[in-house]
């Protein structure tokens, strides 16, 4: 009897009717069914229930956009195999180039499409690793993006100054300045009630300064050409979409709002700690 199944075992695994002969990929934009078809590596001689379906999903695994891989054999060779990728949050412009990012922090390549996603901007290079450590600035950065988003705040960029405060561009140009990370639902809150406040003077806004949570100041002015997708200069990674010329300018280390003293013309920034609330509205600022 034994020996009989052990024939029997013999035939079914050399039968040519069990090597792969049909594999299906389902789940996938961002990777190409060629490339997951490579990675995979199923061996087109070997019967597919003797290819282990885990070394499978270990290999594409290996593909930095995809998330889990489930790999399924059906009668008599059908090999199926389900990708979930990751969502991107947003697009990070780091030292080293631009990739795409998820709220967990993996780190992927960006498509063409993801140029409709707020960007992230990082003075440092973080597009090589797999993933963003949990104690990054980069990280703070996504949950500033995920706050945003629950309050209803479309960002478009977001970076931090010289001092490690945050700053960022609304999606219609309007200049941010956000400071040191605190009462940031509180400060996202202010943002909705100026926009309804300010409704019928709002494309005349340049900048909000929210350092302050209860005195903002509104600084009147030219928005941000292009929704705030501006050259990133000290970058390597280079939106190419970004205008020559703005009013304001973004890179890794500065984000100006710039409005001029209309007695001595001399320039006033709002984008300093150093200035005060106060020499804000002497500079033609509007306190609310």
């Amino acid at each position: 009897m034994a020996l009989l199944l052990g024939a029997g075992f013999a035939w079914a695994a050399s039968w040519p009717g069990f090597r792969p002969g049909r594999i299906t990929v389902a789940g996938n934009e961002r990777v190409s069914r060629a490339r997951i078809l490579a990675a995979a590596s199923v061996d087109p001689r070997v019967n597919i229930w003797l290819q282990s379906s885990a070394g499978i999903s270990a290999r594409l695994l290996h593909i930095r956009a995809i998330a889990h891989v489930a790999v399924h054999r059906y009668l008599p060779n059908h090999l199926s195999i389900v990708i979930h990728e990751r969502r991107p949050a947003a697009r990070l412009l780091a030292r080293d180039g631009i990739c795409a990012v998820d709220r967990r922090g993996y780190l992927f390549p960006a498509l063409a499409k993801d140029r409709s996603l707020p960007n992230l901007v990082s003075a440092r290079s973080a597009c090589a690793e797999r993933r963003l450590s949990a104690t990054s600035t980069t990280m703070h950065l996504l949950e500033v993006l995920r706050l945003a988003d629950a309050s209803g705040v479309h960002l478009a960029v977001l970076s931090h100054d010289r001092y490690g405060e945050d700053r960022g561009v609304l999606a219609d140009g309007t200049l941010l300045y956000i400071g040191d990370g605190t009462q940031l639902d509180r400060k996202f809150a202010e943002i909705r009630a100026l926009e309804k406040r300010l409704r019928g003077s709002w494309g005349k806004i340049k900048a909000l300064d929210l350092r302050a949570p209860s005195t903002p100041v509104v600084v009147e002015g030219r928005k941000s050409e292009g929704g705030g997708l501006l050259p990133i200069n000290a970058m390597k990674g280079r939106d190419r979409r970004a205008p020559r010329r703005s009013p304001a300018r973004i890179s890794s280390s500065r984000l100006r709002a710039v409005s001029k003293n209309p007695r001595s013309g001399v320039p006033q920034r709002a984008s300093s700690p150093a200035h005060s609330a106060s020499s804000l509205s002497r500079a033609s600022h509007r306190r609310l």
